[in-house]
């Protein structure tokens, strides 16, 4: 009795050798591939997650604002400090990055460049904020391909609450706060990144003694 050779030939060894390698290429070059997009996809939501996370600090310390008051040895009075212009803005505010206590002075300016938003926070102490800003403060840059821009929302009480956007508002000429700070993020035109709007209201917007003028 013949028995058959149920065995491999040396070809179909070769032939199946072959295509399980090419399966295994096509499976990692999958793996490379999905790997790749997921970690492009992580660097871009953790970039979102920070550009967030900058934004809220930012929007809370606006709504922190508060009226901060400095004594003037030249004109022997006592101002309200806030000081806002189209692109650059300067406050105090209850809110601290660090959580630290006290009223913590904020600026946010463009860069040298005018391509990314600089931010300043130092505590608030007596004097004008300004001048310890110059003085001590360093600057971070943050929000990286953005060109900020600020608008300063005045109410008019005696005019049925009439209201008017500002492009600039200064708190020694007005003796008080806006009551609403818009700020327009536009985006680099070389980068994939949205325009961004926020607008904080301020409610400490006035002081308790000292009175405010019509712009």
């Amino acid at each position: 009795m013949q028995v058959k050779n149920t065995g491999f030939t040396l070809l179909e060894l070769l032939i199946a050798l072959t295509l399980s390698t090419m399966v295994i290429l096509l499976l990692a070059m999958g793996m490379n591939i999905v790997l790749n997009e997921w970690g492009r996809s992580g660097g871009r939501l953790e970039n979102s997650l920070d550009k967030v996370l900058i934004l809220l600090n930012i929007e809370r310390a606006l709504e922190g604002a508060y009226p901060h008051t400095y004594f003037d040895k030249d004109d022997n009075k006592r101002y309200i400090f806030f000081e806002g212009e189209e692109e650059k803005i300067t406050w105090v505010s209850t809110v601290s990055p660090g959580r630290h206590p006290g009223l913590q002075i904020w600026q946010l300016s463009p860069s040298d460049k005018n391509d990314w938003v600089q931010i300043k926070v130092i505590p608030a102490f007596a004097g004008n904020p300004t001048e310890r800003l110059e003085a001590e403060a360093e600057s971070v840059t943050i929000l990286e391909g953005y060109k900020a821009t600020f608008e300063y929302l005045y109410i008019d009480k005696k005019l049925d609450d009439e209201t008017e956007w500002m492009d600039k508002w200064s708190a020694r000429k007005l003796q008080s706060l806006p009551s609403a700070v818009r700020i327009k993020l536009e985006a680099d035109g070389d980068t994939e990144e949205e325009s961004l709007e926020v607008i904080a209201t301020i409610q400490a917007n006035k002081h308790q003694v000292i009175r405010p003028v019509k712009p």
